[in-house]
């Protein structure tokens, strides 16, 4: 047995309540009117979003849960992007930085995921060869920070990690 189409004519979607498909169905819920004239916006076919992309990664490496965390070895709770595609996405809404490419993601626990995603912006991972380049130019680690989303300790912590020399601070200079 086959669904019905939609009542608006030339939608083609099938029935979903009242004689209209989704899309119409909650345009009539929400304004009284399920606004035929103003065509429904499809999503592109290739374009993934942030969150079907979650689902695929879930789908795909099965839940978090199963996984150790990739940070500290403790059990795992979410998939979190490592930030290292070249071809790298945002999503539009709410500026979440993300991949397609399943392979991109790293179980994390709570702690990990809140330390490495900071405002919704992954920033656990730093440039630390740009971050040396301006710092050895005289860029300032709080500018540094600024620059790359990340904070002035966490810049400084990279550049002696990595065997910049540290200037000494201007407080401590007088």
């Amino acid at each position: 047995m086959t669904r019905p189409d939609c009542a608006v004519a030339g939608c083609g979607r099938p029935h979903y309540g009242r004689g209209y498909c989704r899309p119409h169905h909650a345009r009539w819920r929400r304004r009284g009117d399920p606004q035929a004239a103003v065509p429904v916006a499809r999503t592109s076919p290739g374009r993934d979003s942030y969150w079907s992309v979650h689902r695929r990664v879930r789908v795909e490496r099965g839940p978090a849960g199963r996984h150790s965390c990739a940070g500290c070895s403790a059990s795992a709770l979410f998939w979190s992007y490592d930030g290292t595609d070249p071809d790298e996405r945002t999503d539009p809404a709410r500026g979440y930085r993300y991949s397609v490419d399943p392979a991109r993601y790293a179980p994390l626990c709570r702690s990990c995921h809140h330390r490495t995603h900071r405002r919704g912006r992954a920033s656990g991972v730093l440039d630390v060869q740009r971050a040396a380049r301006l710092y050895l130019a005289g860029a300032s680690s709080r500018g540094i920070g600024a620059l790359l989303d990340a904070s002035p300790k966490a810049v400084l912590r990279a550049l002696r990690a990595h065997g910049v020399p540290i200037r000494p601070n201007r407080r401590q200079r007088k």
